[in-house]
């Protein structure tokens, strides 16, 4: 069975933030587990490996920064993003001397949270090898792409699309974005770029549909 990218452990108390977070993780292809305070995390570490840490700082048992604190004190060495009400500077600068990697004030847009999760993994290395997407697996070290059992071939360009695209799930991504990130050239011009997605979603009927186009702006897996 293959794994998802990384293993989250969400600790928020408010369920119905809970409940949001854990869908929207879940459809980007995360393993998430849920939780609801601080006290329940002790005995998942002793059982689970967890490759990243949101924590909401005001918790039923208090403060997380000081048990945050405490599992440094202990070795703990994986990545802590603190989710937080608290928007004063010192409260920023108390999170990231405290250990956490960083610190998101609320209310927040998931856009933000997701990327900040991914440049929090890629820090720490914690992004798997394989990209998932519905039955869809890109596999990042051999460059292979699947669907289900079935491996599709990919050009250099196609395979570079779907890798940006699987990367940024359910973001617009503009064609600006698209073109440092996929031709490695900020000029591009538009027609090129939309003639490439145009090729891409008839080559694939089954990921043409979640293709969208957002007319003048740019493309969104979704």
């Amino acid at each position: 069975m293959l794994k998802f990218k990384a293993k989250i452990c969400i600790i928020e108390d408010d369920r119905d933030l809970n409940d949001l977070l854990t869908l929207k993780l879940k459809s980007n292809a995360y393993e998430v587990l849920s939780l609801f305070d601080f006290k329940e995390l002790e005995n998942v570490l002793d059982e689970q490996e967890i490759d990243l840490l949101i924590v909401d700082r005001n918790l039923p048992s208090g403060d997380s920064l000081e048990k945050i604190k405490n599992l440094r004190k202990q070795g703990y060495k994986e990545p802590v993003i603190f989710l937080t009400a608290k928007t004063l500077h010192k409260d920023l600068l108390e999170g990231f001397e405290g250990g956490c990697d960083d610190y998101i004030c609320k209310p927040f847009e998931f856009d933000e949270l997701l990327l900040r999760i991914k440049a929090v993994l890629k820090r720490y290395k914690k992004d798997e090898e394989k990209l998932f997407y519905k039955d869809f697996i890109l596999d990042t070290i051999n460059r292979d792409f699947f669907y289900k059992d079935e491996l599709i071939e990919l050009s250099n360009l196609d395979y570079e699309l779907i890798k940006c695209l699987f990367e940024n799930q359910n973001i617009l991504l503009s064609r600006q974005f698209l073109s440092e990130n996929v031709w490695k050239d900020d000029t591009t011009n538009d027609k090129t770029i939309n003639i490439a997605l145009t090729r891409l979603r008839k080559k694939i009927p089954k990921l043409q549909t979640h293709i969208k186009s957002i007319r003048g702006v740019g493309y969104k897996l979704c």
